[in-house]
């Protein structure tokens, strides 16, 4: 009898590219398993390895511009559709700089530490190591969860080193943690770098916003002039006192109705209250749209900050000023037009002076 010939075991397959996502998933919970299933099979071609790692650098970049849609809303409409499709195609061209690097340095790390393993092998390692990438754009929304993500990418790439390239377990795990720590020390370096543009593009805007604009100027000394125009107008009313003709003494007003020269009849009492009352309203509304101008100019807390002693006096005594007289109109207090005079004229001296010390706020030094 002959005997049968021994059934050939089949050879394994490399994984498929559906295959390839459910390992680089199951890598960031299991990569000591992930690496030896692939030990055992052939690696796959390298397009599907560096398929895989370009979907990972889509799923990162969209997760971003998520949380930048989220924090500050409308800055994406600010851009065309032409300008967004271009910096997506050049942020998926840099990231498959990025895996191709990746592949080339853990090629290198396991050529020095290991004895097996070729360039398929680095870029199918380098795709399981980038699928961390959009769990650290998942755990930027939390304080301090950054670090995470690095680390299950050394633990990734030290397990592939150890089964792909049968390196040393331990020198794997040293070398892939220097890794680790150098791409945590470049991400808080960029973190300060980025919180440092942010502060001054926002100090700046800050300062563009509270210097005072030639029509705000121009506006504001035009209701002050307004003001001081009702004040001197309220003058003839608030005497109370009528004016004798030209050329005729103070005799010739105690003449009674025989006399020549009989002084014309004045306005009654009513009259000037009604005619003082007018006034006073006509100065209210001017003081009032002075006031209106003059709000967004002094409530910009940014108006401050460049100001010495002496200017932050001005402001506190301007404003002083400014609140007493709202509080005086709102009790419709009369004051006398000399009063009401001086007073405009003290508010456009402390206006200009703040207003200039406003307008000279230094740029803020980007070292600090």
């Amino acid at each position: 009898m002959t005997e049968p010939a021994p059934v050939e075991a089949p050879k394994p397959l490399p994984p498929s590219l559906g295959e390839l996502f459910e390992l680089s998933l199951t890598a960031l919970v299991n990569a000591p398993g992930v690496a030896f299933r692939l030990s055992e099979r052939p690696a796959p071609g390298p397009g599907a390895s560096l398929l895989v790692a370009l979907a990972w650098g889509a799923a990162f970049f969209g997760q971003n511009l998520v949380h930048a849609a989220l924090a500050y809303p409308g800055a994406i409409q600010a851009y065309a559709p032409r300008q967004l499709a271009a910096a997506a195609f050049a942020a998926l061209a840099i990231w498959t700089s990025l895996a191709l690097l990746a592949a080339s340095l853990l090629y290198g790390l396991g050529r020095i530490l290991g004895s097996a393993g070729d360039f398929d092998r680095a870029l199918l390692l380098s795709a399981l190591v980038l699928a961390a990438a959009p769990v650290h754009a998942l755990l930027c929304w939390f304080p301090m969860a950054w670090i995470a993500p690095a680390l299950i990418a050394a633990w990734i790439a030290a397990c592939g080193l150890t089964e792909l390239f049968k390196a040393d377990r331990w020198a794997a795990r040293g070398a892939c943690s220097v890794l680790a720590a150098a791409a945590l020390a470049l991400q808080y370096g960029a973190g300060l770098a980025v919180e440092k543009y942010s502060a001054a593009a926002q100090f700046a805007a800050a300062a563009a916003q509270s210097a005072p604009s030639f029509d705000q100027m121009a506006e504001l000394q035009k209701q002050m002039l307004q003001v001081q125009a009702a004040a001197a107008d309220l003058k003839p009313a608030a005497t109370g006192v009528i004016a004798a003709p030209a050329g005729a003494s103070s005799l010739d007003l105690l003449r009674g109705p025989a006399g020549e020269t009989a002084p014309a009849a004045g306005p009654t009492e009513l009259q000037q209250v009604a005619q003082m009352s007018a006034q006073g309203d006509a100065m209210n509304k001017s003081m009032v749209a002075m006031l209106d101008t003059m709000g967004p100019l002094l409530n910009n807390p940014m108006i401050t900050q460049n100001m010495g002693p002496a200017q932050k006096a001005d402001f506190a005594e301007l404003t002083g000023m400014i609140r007493d007289l709202k509080a005086g109109m709102a009790a419709r207090t009369i004051t006398s037009p000399q009063e009401q005079q001086a007073k405009m004229a003290k508010i456009q001296q402390l206006v200009m002076r703040v207003m200039s010390s406003g307008m000279t706020m230094p740029k803020p030094q980007a070292g600090k």
